[in-house]
C-alpha cells in the first residue's frame, strides 16, 4: 500500500463519532467465553487483527466460532461437547499480538492437548518470563524452545493446578490478567501476590469487570493481592439488570478515542465519542482529562465524552503527566505536546521500550523530522513544544516511519492536521483499528 498523504486542514473540527468495540474488552470476553462452558455471543467485537488472532486461537482449540455474516460485528463462541482433544501437537500462532500471546499462554495450560505457541520475529523478543515463571509455580509444564522467557513455547495442556504464585508488577499487567482469567477453572482457584508496583492498573480493572460479567469471581486487596476464586462461570450477566443474558456487548475503544480527541486539541473545534464517559473502567478515557489540563474544554454528555479547543485563542499548555495507567496513549500525547507551548514531561513509560517497537526511541526519531526537540530516559520523555502555528508555513511533506507499529501511524496522523505528512505503511493500523483511515477521512473532510 502506498504512503498515506495527509494535508493540513483549514477549519476546526465538529464531529461526533461511534467507534468500534474495544480490543481490550473483546479479547478478554473471548477468553472468558471460552472458559465459561456456555454458548455466548460477543456483540460489537473489535475488528482488530489482534482480535481475529484471538478468534483463531479459540478455533484451533476446538471451540465453535460463528458470525451471522462475514461483516457482522457479533461473534458466537460455543463449546463442542464430546469433541476429543487432538492426538497431535496443535500449533498456535499469534503473530505480533502481545495480548493474545500472553492470554493464550495461560489459556493453553488449562485446555487439554499438547501445544506449540509461537509468534512473529518481534514477538519472539518480547518478554514473557515473569508469566512463564508464575505458571510454573502453579504446576504448568512449559518448555522454552528459543530465547529464554519468550515464545516459541511447548505447553502441556491441562497441567496448571490451583495454588499460590508471586508475580512482578512492573513488566506487564497482561501477565496478571492472563492468570486471573484461568484461575477460576482450577481447584481452589489461584492466589496471586504482586511484587512491587503494578503497571497499567486499569487493564486489570477491565479484566475483572469482564470476568464478573461471565460469573467468575475475583477477590482482591487493592492491587497487591488477588484471588481468582474457583467458580464455574457461565452465560454473561446483563450489566444493567444483573440477570443472565446470552450476549456480551463490548464498549467503544477508549484508546482509539484518544486520536480523535487529540485531533480536536491540535486542529481546534470539538470531537465527541459516543458510548464513553469519565466513569468508564477504561483508563484511556482519562486522556480527555489530560487535554483539559492542557487548556481544552471537557465536553460531557449522558452517553458521550469529548473535548473542545481553540488553539489560536487559547494555545495548548505543556503538561507533566504520569502515563503508567494509560501507556497506549503516550504516543498520542507526545504528538499533541509538540503543538503546545513549553516543555512537556511524560513519565511512567517503561513498558513502551518493549512494545511493537521501542516506542520512546521511535517518537524521538519521528518528532525530530518535524523539528521538535526531545530528551528521554528509560521511562520518560520530554517534548519541547513549538506552539499551534509553528508548522503552518511548511510546504514539503515529511515522511513518517511507523516501524510496523499501529499506534505510531495513528498518533502522527494528528500532526498531519497542521503539517503536510506522508505516513509510511499506513495499513499497519489494522492491528487494532482497521477502519481508522475511513474515520480519519471524516476528520480531514475527504
Amino acid at each position: 500500500m502506498p504512503n498515506r498523504i495527509l494535508k493540513p486542514i483549514d477549519k476546526p473540527l465538529d464531529v461526533r463519532l461511534e467507534l468500534p468495540g474495544s480490543k481490550s474488552f473483546s479479547n478478554r470476553a473471548l477468553v472468558c467465553a471460552a472458559l465459561s462452558g456456555s454458548a455466548c455471543t460477543i456483540e460489537n467485537l473489535s475488528p482488530a487483527d489482534d482480535t481475529a488472532l484471538m478468534l483463531n486461537v479459540l478455533a484451533n482449540l476446538g471451540l465453535k466460532v460463528q458470525r451471522p455474516n462475514p461483516l457482522s460485528k457479533d461473534v458466537t463462541v460455543a463449546p463442542q461437547p464430546g469433541l476429543p482433544p487432538s492426538p497431535y501437537r496443535i500449533e498456535i500462532f499469534t503473530g505480533p499480538a502481545g495480548t493474545v500471546t500472553r492470554f493464550a499462554c495461560a489459556l493453553l495450560t488449562v485446555m487439554p492437548g499438547q501445544f506449540l505457541l509461537d509468534g512473529n520475529e518481534r514477538m519472539r523478543e518480547r518478554p514473557m518470563g515473569e508469566l512463564i515463571a508464575a505458571l510454573r509455580q502453579l504446576g504448568a509444564s512449559i518448555t522454552e524452545k528459543g530465547k529464554p522467557g519468550c515464545v516459541p513455547l511447548e505447553i502441556e495442556g491441562a497441567s496448571l493446578r490451583g495454588g499460590r504464585c508471586t508475580l512482578r508488577g512492573d513488566v506487564s499487567s497482561q501477565f496478571l490478567s492472563a492468570l486471573l482469567m484461568v484461575g477460576p477453572t482450577r481447584g481452589g482457584g489461584i492466589e496471586i501476590e504482586i511484587e512491587g508496583e503494578l503497571v497499567s492498573k486499569p487493564y486489570v480493572d477491565i479484566t475483572i469487570e469482564v470476568m464478573r460479567a461471565f460469573g467468575f469471581e475475583v477477590e482482591r486487596d487493592g492491587y497487591a493481592r488477588f484471588h481468582a476464586v474457583e467458580s464455574r462461570g457461565g452465560a454473561p450477566r446483563d450489566r444493567g439488570r444483573g440477570a443472565h443474558a446470552t450476549s456480551y456487548n463490548c464498549p467503544p475503544d477508549g484508546t482509539a478515542a484518544s486520536y480523535f480527541w487529540g485531533a480536536a486539541a491540535v486542529a481546534g473545534g470539538k470531537c465527541v465519542i459516543d458510548g464513553l464517559t469519565r466513569e468508564s473502567v477504561q483508563g484511556d478515557v482519562k486522556f480527555a482529562e489530560l487535554l483539559q489540563q492542557m487548556g481544552c474544554e471537557l465536553l460531557e454528555f449522558p452517553n458521550g465524552l469529548g473535548v473542545g479547543a481553540d488553539p489560536r485563542v487559547r494555545p495548548l499548555r505543556a503538561i507533566d503527566a504520569d502515563l503508567s495507567s494509560l501507556p497506549d496513549c503516550a504516543q498520542t500525547l507526545a504528538v499533541v505536546c509538540a503543538f503546545a507551548e513549553g516543555t512537556s514531561r511524560l513519565t511512567g513509560l517503561g513498558t513502551l521500550r518493549v512494545k511493537e517497537t521501542d516506542r520512546i526511541a521511535a517518537l524521538q526519531i519521528e518528532l525530530k523530522k518535524l523539528g521538535v526537540v526531545t530528551r528521554a530516559g528509560d521511562d520518560w520523555l520530554e517534548v519541547d513544544g513549538k506552539g499551534p502555528l509553528a508548522y503552518a508555513s511548511r510546504s514539503t511533506p515529511v515522511e513518517i516511519s511507523t516501524y510496523d507499529d499501529h499506534r505510531m501511524a495513528m498518533s502522527f496522523a494528528i500532526a498531519g492536521l497542521r503539517a503536510p505528512l506522508e505516513i509510511e505503511n499506513p495499513e499497519c493500523v489494522s492491528k487494532s483499528f482497521p477502519t481508522f483511515w475511513d474515520y480519519w477521512s471524516r476528520i480531514q473532510g475527504t
